[in-house]
């Protein structure tokens, strides 16, 4: 992952002031980019909000949270 790919990551989230999720509560499709990360539904069109450090047992790794496109409805509506 280059710099200015991660700068563009977090992006998304800082434009729409949405804090990111934990990932520890996160289910694993989710984590796997197949569901939204804010709301959980099937991604058919998606976008990145940004990466988060996930921890399983004692490994720690960088996951990318992808999200709706366009945005899920229900975090602008809160935003």
């Amino acid at each position: 992952m280059t710099g200015d790919r991660s700068v563009a990551q977090q992006s998304l989230a800082a434009a729409h002031r949405i804090e990111m999720p934990d990932p520890d509560t996160l289910t694993g499709p989710q984590l796997e980019g197949w569901d939204c990360a804010l709301c959980g539904r099937r991604l058919i069109a998606d976008q990145l909000l940004g990466t988060v450090a996930w921890t399983c047992g004692s490994r720690t790794r960088a996951v990318e949270l992808w999200v709706c496109r366009p945005l899920c409805a229900e975090r602008l509506e809160g935003a």
